[in-house]
C-alpha cells in the first residue's frame, strides 16, 4: 500500500504542482527565496494549490456564480441609475412654457404651470398662487412697514404738489393745499394717517359722510383704501377739470418729481435702513449711499425713493401696490422691481411659479401706469459654498453646480426660513425669462446684477463674497457698486 494512504487530503500535493516546488528544505528549487521564511512559503503554497484544486474540481460552479453575480450586478446599477438619474442642474430648472408674448394681466393663467415645487413636486412646499394679491397684515411688523411705505410714497408725492416749480400745483389740483390732509381728517399732522384717505383715490375710503344726522362718519377698514384706479380722462370727478394725461407734465414741473421708484423684499429695504421697519446699525451706510445717489438734495443725480419689505414675496409685493404704495398720482419715470427671491428660497416655489409672480407685479404696474417704465432687476445669487461657487464651467463642469466634495455652509450658518439647496441654476432660468420678456414688450427693461455680484474666475462661477453681508443681502460696498451701476443704466434709460 502506498505511503500516503493515511494521509489527510493537502498533506501530500504531489500531482497538483510541480515536485520541484515542493523540495524547499533541500535547496533543489530555483523558485526559492531568501526573503522568506521556509514554512511561509509552504502556507502560501498551500493555498495555492488549495485555490487551483478547488477551481479545477469545481470550475462549473465558479464559471456559474461569475456569470450570476455579473447579471446581477448589472441589474443593481441599471436600478440605481433608474431611480437616482444624473440630473443636469440647469436643464431641470428650465422652463418650458413661453411667457413672452404676455400682453396684460389677464393672459396670465395657472393651467400651463407644470410643477408648483422647486423639488418637482406639488406638495411639498409653502407657495402662494403667484397671481393673486396676498397680505401679511397678521403680522404687526409687517403691516407696520407697509404702512410706513405708504407714508414714504404719499410723503414725496406731496412735496412734488407742493413746490413751487410746479406753479402752484395745490391750486390747480383741486383747490388743495399742504395741511389740508390733517384740516379734514383728524385735525393733527398725521402724514396722511398712514396711508389711509388717500388724496388721490377718488372713492370711498375709510372716511366717508353717510348722512350725518343718520350714520354720521363711517370709519370701516377698508384695506388703507381702495386699489388706486385712474380717474376716466374728462371725467366729472376730475378736480378742477384737470385730465389724467396732463398730470405727468404738471408733476414733472417740480424739481422734486420722482425718477424712480424701488419696490422689492429685503433687499430693497436695506436702503431705507431698516429691516423689517426697525433700523439697522448695518444698514445705516446703504441708506446714506441711496440718499447720496438718488436725492437731488444731497448731490444725487436723481431722485427716488425706496419701498421694501423684508421676507415678502412677489404675490406680497402685489398686494402693496394695489393697497396704497403705488397710489394714483404717483407717477415715476421708471419703476424698478426686485422681487423673487424669497418664493423659491424660503416658499420653495418653482421657477414658473416665481416667473409668473413677478410678471404679474409688472403686469400690474404697467396697467395703472402705461406710460412709465419697468426695470426688473435680475434675482441676485444665493451664496451656498463657503468659497461662493455658483457653477462649474469649461473642463471643470460636471453636469453639476456643486460637487459633493465641496464643502457647504452649515445650516447654522444659513437662515432657518431658507431651503439648504443650489438655487443658482433657478435664478439662471428666472433670469433669462425675465430678459426674454423684456425684449419682446415696450416700456419694460432687464437689469442684469451679475455684472456687479458674480465674476468667473478658477474654472468657475462665483459670488464676489466681499460685497456680500450674508448669503443673500449686498453689504455697503455690493450696494455702492450696485447703485452706481442703476445710475449709468438710469441716464441710459431716460436719454432714450
Amino acid at each position: 500500500m502506498s505511503d500516503h494512504t493515511d494521509k489527510e487530503y493537502g498533506e501530500d500535493l504531489d500531482g497538483l504542482v510541480p515536485s520541484a516546488a515542493l523540495d524547499i528544505d533541500k535547496g533543489e528549487s530555483s523558485w526559492e527565496s531568501p526573503q522568506l521564511p521556509s514554512h511561509n512559503k509552504k502556507t502560501c503554497l498551500f493555498y495555492l494549490a488549495t485555490v487551483q484544486a478547488f477551481l479545477i474540481i469545481y470550475q462549473t460552479e465558479v464559471l456559474l456564480g461569475t456569470t450570476l453575480a455579473i447579471c446581477l450586478g448589472i441589474a443593481f446599477s441599471t436600478s440605481y441609475k433608474h431611480k437616482h438619474p444624473r440630473v443636469n442642474p440647469f436643464s431641470a430648472a428650465h422652463i418650458g412654457h413661453d411667457y413672452t408674448s404676455i400682453t396684460s394681466k389677464y393672459d396670465l393663467t395657472l393651467g400651463s404651470i407644470d410643477h408648483w415645487c422647486l423639488k418637482g413636486d406639488d406638495n411639498n412646499c409653502r407657495c402662494e398662487d403667484p397671481l393673486e394679491p396676498m397680505s401679511k397684515r397678521g403680522s404687526k411688523k409687517w403691516d407696520s412697514q407697509h404702512k410706513e411705505n405708504i407714508k414714504v410714497a404719499q410723503a414725496a408725492l406731496m412735496k412734488i404738489m407742493a413746490s413751487n416749480e410746479a406753479g402752484g400745483a395745490w391750486d390747480n389740483y383741486g383747490g388743495y393745499t399742504p395741511d389740508y390732509d390733517d384740516l379734514w381728517l383728524d385735525g393733527g399732522d398725521d402724514d396722511w394717517i398712514d396711508g389711509e384717505g388717500a388724496r388721490f383715490d377718488w372713492g370711498d375710503d375709510d372716511f366717508t359722510f353717510n348722512a350725518w344726522a343718520d350714520e354720521g362718519w363711517d370709519e370701516g377698514d377698508d384695506g388703507f383704501g381702495v386699489p388706486m384706479e385712474a380717474p376716466a380722462s374728462g371725467g366729472t370727478n376730475e378736480p378742477n377739470g384737470i385730465r389724467h394725461h396732463n398730470l405727468r407734465s404738471l408733476l414733472d414741473e417740480s424739481e422734486y418729481s420722482l425718477d424712480v421708484v424701488f419696490l422689492g423684499d429685503s433687499i430693497t429695504e436695506q436702503r431705507q435702513g431698516t429691516q423689517m421697519g426697525k433700523p439697522v446699525e448695518a444698514y445705516t451706510g446703504i441708506k446714506e449711499i441711496f440718499d447720496k445717489t438718488f436725492t437731488k438734495d444731497k448731490g444725487g443725480d436723481f431722485n427716488g425713493i425706496s419701498m421694501g419689505i423684508a421676507g415678502d414675496t412677489a404675490p406680497n409685493l402685489l398686494w402693496r401696490v394695489m393697497n396704497g404704495e403705488m397710489p394714483y398720482g404717483l407717477t415715476p419715470k421708471v419703476w424698478w422691481v426686485g422681487i423673487g427671491v424669497n418664493d423659491f428660497s424660503a416658499k420653495g416655489c418653482s421657477e414658473e411659479v416665481v416667473l409668473l409672480g413677478i410678471l404679474r407685479v409688472v403686469e400690474e404696474i404697467q396697467n395703472s401706469h402705461p406710460d412709465d417704465i419697468i426695470v426688473i432687476n435680475s434675482i441676485l445669487p444665493v451664496k451656498r459654498n463657503l468659497d461662493g461657487l455658483l457653477e462649474h464651467i469649461g473642463k471643470h463642469h460636471e453636469d453639476v453646480a456643486l460637487k459633493k466634495k465641496e464643502k457647504n455652509l452649515l445650516d447654522s450658518e444659513m437662515s432657518a426660513k431658507r431651503g439648504h439647496i443650489d438655487f443658482w441654476p433657478s435664478i439662471v432660468s428666472i433670469n433669462e425669462e425675465l430678459s426674454k420678456f423684456a425684449t419682446k414688450h415696450k416700456g419694460v427693461k432687464f437689469f442684469n446684477a451679475d455684472s456687479i455680484f458674480v465674476e468667473e474666475r478658477d474654472g468657475g462661477k462665483y459670488m464676489k463674497l466681499d460685497l456680500f453681508a450674508d448669503p443673500v443681502h449686498p453689504n455697503q460696498a455690493g450696494h455702492k457698486k450696485w447703485n452706481s451701476a442703476i445710475k449709468k443704466r438710469l441716464h441710459e434709460i431716460l436719454k432714450e
